[in-house]
Formats: C-alpha cells, structure tokens, sequence
C-alpha cells in the first residue's frame, strides 16, 4: 500500500488512506452490484429456486467486497464504523448463506429486507458520523449517503412485493443494485484519478 498523500480537497477521503489503494474494492463493488442488476433484467421466470440462488450469492460476494474496502480504509481502533460496516457485511453474507439454504420466498425476500436496510444503515451512519471538519466534503461521504438510502429503499420495499412473486422481488432488488453500481463505479474511476494525481505531483 501506497504512504503517498492524498490532496485534503472536495475528493479527500475519510482517512490517510490513498485514494490508490482504494478504488480497486470499489470497482470490484461496482461490478458484482451491476452484474447482478443486468441478471435481474434479462432473468425472466427466476422462480423461487433464481431468487435463492441469486441473492445468495450476490450477499456473499457483496460482504466480501465490503469487508476489503474496510481493510483498506485502515479506520483507527477507537472508529465505530470499524463495527458498523464490517457487522453489516457479516450479516448480509449470513443471510445469504440462509437464503441459499432456506429456498424460500418469504425468507429471502424478508432477510434480504433486513440484510439491505442494515446495510444501508450502516453506511448511512458511516457518512453521517463524518461531518465535521474536511470529512465533510469527503467524497465517499457523498456516496455512502447515496449508496446508504438506495440500500435502505430497496430493502424496505421487498416485503410489499412477495406478493407478486420472485420475478417482482427480484426486479426491485435489481433496480437498486443497478443504481447503486453505477454510483460505486463513478467513485471508484474518481478514486483511481485521484490517486494517479497525487502520485504525480
């Protein structure tokens, strides 16, 4: 990992962590969250074994990604967010794990709600715990409030849709994994700027 600064301007980070070091989970984030907003659309009669197989594997790879982006932001010992965010993950790939297992309608599309909103929560908590100072102009504050309301959104709208059947759930769920992808990878081309502009200076 890079020691090289990063320029404290509307770009800054919320730690010392380079923007070089950063980017590359975000991306990987990015990508999953598209890939699997591109499968929502094109998948046309999941059925409930689609929905299953789906979201348990798009939780998993998803905590994952999330739990490599906490470890690169090296947040200090005394930061909650070192809880929130890695906890929200651990949950989200243990309901994966359930999901997969469970094959059952109800149960993704209600542990899916509370993997999605306490994902979001946490990301929320993770942008708002930052407002003071030059962290407030951090650009991962920015998406982490986007990407945290997104989440939260979508989560809570999956209940009201078992109704409709695993093409529904899994087409809300989708809508908000392509938004959220898109945001994540315009941050992880801005991170990856960012850190080939520091390194040249």
């Amino acid at each position: 990992m890079s020691d090289t600064a990063v320029p404290q301007g509307v770009n800054a980070t919320i730690t010392s962590t380079p923007a070089s070091a950063l980017w590359q989970p975000v991306l990987f984030r990015s990508m999953i969250t598209l890939l699997f907003g591109i499968i929502t659309v094109f998948f046309g009669a999941p059925g409930t074994l689609g929905l299953c197989l789906n979201l348990a594997w798009y939780f998993l790879v998803l905590a994952a990604a999330q739990y490599w982006f906490v470890r690169r932001l090296a947040l200090p010992r005394g930061d909650a967010k070192r809880l929130a965010l890695p906890g929200a993950a651990a949950f989200l790939a243990v309901a994966g794990v359930v999901i997969f297992i469970s094959v059952n309608t109800d149960v993704a599309a209600w542990l899916g709600a509370v993997a999605l909103v306490l994902m979001g929560a946490a990301e929320l908590y993770a942008a708002l715990a930052n407002r003071a100072g030059k962290a407030a102009k951090s650009q991962l504050r920015s998406d982490w409030l986007i990407s945290g309301v997104l989440s939260v959104g979508t989560g809570l709208l999956l209940p009201f849709f078992i109704g409709a059947g695993p093409h529904a759930l899994l087409g809300v769920s989708g809508g908000g994994a392509l938004m959220t992808g898109a945001l994540w990878l315009l941050s992880a081309l801005s991170l990856r700027h960012d850190g080939r502009t520091a390194k040249g200076k």
